[in-house]
């Protein structure tokens, strides 16, 4: 089939207000609503896949997001962790369009919305590595974003270290381990280059209750440090936010 055709039966399928499934074209689909709104489709998962499916608990958004594996799990916390993102959901619309007779489907991973109210997909590629299948949905997801305004997302993980790091103070991204008092101590105790330890000491603070308030302004970019190097008690901390020119919407790379 020609591009052209396939072009011309391009849709979003998505749910309204109320929550009915309509379809859009794709060169019509800029305003619709991918982010935040309900899903319009779960996996279902075969025994013969290793795949698990599974949430992310947004601290971005407060909500709960689809993973249809340990793979997205972790572009989830990336997502979570990005400075320029304020909003990402899951499963919220599919692409749907006829080649050869037939209608095809594809669900991204992931909708994004940025802080300049871009739009940015995200579709991770397979882990055994992107097949020709995967290659062939990626030009029909193009399309889309052309026709629709769109980013395209490409996702690439942290090396293993700096992601074991981010796992860890992802744990504590949650609101309640936010504590005002305490995180007023903690940044003027690493108001200089400090290691962990002998910063919380100097504080006056117990290890016990500081770390869980630390791990939480790691992770909301208020405290640094080099997540290159393994998380200890010697890791070098220090207040304010790391630059974040490098990490684009829609390429997610390395923690700064």
């Amino acid at each position: 089939m020609k591009a052209g055709m396939m072009s011309r039966s391009l849709q979003v399928i998505c749910r309204d207000e109320r929550g009915r499934k309509v379809a859009v074209p794709a060169a019509q689909a800029a305003g619709v609503k991918v982010v935040g709104g309900e899903p319009v489709w779960a996996p279902l998962r075969h025994p013969s896949e290793r795949s698990i499916v599974t949430y992310w608990w947004s601290a971005t958004t407060g909500t709960l997001v689809g993973c249809r594996s340990l793979d997205r799990l972790s572009v989830a916390m990336l997502l979570d962790f990005h400075p320029n993102i304020v909003g990402f959901s899951a499963w919220t619309a599919r692409l749907e369009w006829r080649e050869r007779g037939r209608v095809r489907h594809l669900v991204p991973d992931f909708f994004v919305r940025t802080a300049a109210g871009e739009t940015v997909v995200v579709a991770c590629p397979p882990a055994k590595g992107p097949s020709a299948r995967w290659q062939s949905q990626q030009a029909m997801l193009r399309e889309a974003c052309s026709k629709a305004g769109w980013q395209l997302g490409s996702p690439r993980l942290p090396r293993p270290v700096a992601m074991a790091n981010l796992r860890w103070v992802s744990r504590y991204r949650h609101p309640r381990y936010a504590d005002a008092k305490m995180k007023r101590t903690l940044l003027n105790a690493f108001k200089a280059p400090t290691g962990l330890l002998e910063g919380i000491e100097n504080a006056g603070l117990s290890p016990l209750q500081a770390l869980p308030r630390l791990y939480h302004l790691l992770w909301r970019r208020e405290l640094r440090m080099d997540w290159s190097i393994s998380l200890g008690p010697a890791t070098v901390v220090r207040r304010g936010a790391g630059s974040v020119t490098s990490m684009r919407p829609f390429r997610v790379g390395e923690p700064s």
